[in-house]
């Protein structure tokens, strides 16, 4: 199928989108490490320490909710859903990928050779290059075997990709993937002081940490739910913020981001 792109190759917008930080309180939505840090999106595109410590900031068009770095580019996802924005390491906006989807944009993820993206319709996109998209229609696909999935959230690594949303209950609900076509549900049960617990928090982003062999759900009212490769090992950290956003290894090290600014690089 057909994507609109829109390019901005110019040297005005090179020269004239490079800023610093000075001082203002900055809020991130979405982060991803690079070799000096973190490099983060919300209000602005800005590179961060391996301490969080905000670098300096550029002025971004829109503000971003979801972001992935795929061949050295970053790609992210703006608060209208309906452009993949591609953007200059430098912060500037050289390209605006339009696919044809029936819903808007929500997240947006990578694992190193692939480029993912999921709507609020269903909908399941996979790209190698950013322009070029295939597209799966997750509630076509599983009408009257799944429940009709408003997706929220995708990660991959480690050989799998996992999606993230909710059902017209509210329920959340995962499935995971090896190929993007066959997808599988993903129990939310865990166990918490000897009783048995299924996730009633909205997932708002997803994790994949390689180091840990997991997958991450963040969620509304501080709640990160731990996804190993044990179906039956699922567990739950419940952390200082309304809502959660991202959880970024570097290392060892994880930057958490979160609502009202929260912001914090756990060490072990």
């Amino acid at each position: 199928m057909r994507c609109v792109l829109r390019t901005y190759f110019t040297l005005f917008l090179l020269l004239c989108g490079i800023g610093a930080a000075s001082g203002q309180e900055v809020r991130f939505r979405a982060a991803v490490a690079d070799s000096a840090g973190f490099v983060a999106v919300g209000e602005v595109f800005a590179h961060l320490d391996a301490e969080g410590n905000v670098i300096d900031t550029v002025g971004i068009p829109v503000p971003m909710i979801s972001m992935a770095e795929q061949d050295g580019w970053y790609f992210a996802i703006d608060t209208t859903g309906r452009v993949i924005h591609m953007i200059h390491r430098t912060g500037v906006v050289v390209a605006q990928i339009e696919p044809p989807l029936l819903g808007r944009l929500t997240a947006i993820a990578a694992d190193g050779t692939t480029l993912w993206a999921v709507t609020e319709a269903g909908e399941i996109i996979h790209s190698e290059n950013g322009f070029m998209w295939s597209f799966f229609d997750f509630n076509e696909q599983y009408s009257g075997f799944y429940p009709v999935m408003d997706f929220r959230a995708v990660a991959a690594g480690g050989g799998s990709v996992m999606v993230a949303g909710i059902t017209p209950d509210g329920r959340p609900a995962a499935f995971t993937s090896g190929l993007g076509t066959v997808w599988s549900e993903r129990s939310l049960d865990y166990t918490e002081q000897n009783e048995l617990h299924y996730l009633d928090a909205v997932p708002v982003g997803l994790a994949f940490d390689s180091i840990q062999d997991s997958f991450y759900l963040l969620c509304n009212g501080g709640v990160m739910f731990r996804l190993p490769a044990c179906s039956h090992c699922n567990s739950v950290e419940r952390y200082p913020a309304d809502t959660l956003y991202a959880r970024v290894p570097l290392g060892f090290d994880v930057l958490v981001l979160g609502s009202d600014g929260f912001l914090i690089v756990e060490k072990p």
